[in-house]
């Protein structure tokens, strides 16, 4: 792999406006072992984009108290899939 072929692949990091965080949304499902599973997303932009349960709870922590919370969107350039982490 060049040099050149991994900065094709770098993602892009963008800042969250936690103003337009509209909701969390919690995914309850089986998978094929049969273990139930959670899934987190945000509601941001009108789009729901993954995260991380630990990214959750540290965003419902920061909210209840007022405390401001620094949260980014990645962008995965290959894939184009998004995922919201802590900045």
């Amino acid at each position: 792999m060049s040099a050149y072929a991994a900065d094709e692949v770098k993602n892009d990091t963008i800042p969250v406006n936690n103003s337009q965080i509209v909701k969390i949304v919690e995914d309850e499902s089986v998978n094929s072992k049969g273990n139930k599973t959670t899934k987190f997303y945000f509601l941001y932009n009108g789009e729901l984009i993954q995260a991380s349960r630990h990214v959750v709870e540290s965003y419902n922590l920061c909210k209840k108290h007022d405390a401001k919370c620094r949260l980014a969107v990645v962008v995965n350039k290959k894939t184009n899939r998004k995922r919201i982490i802590l900045n």
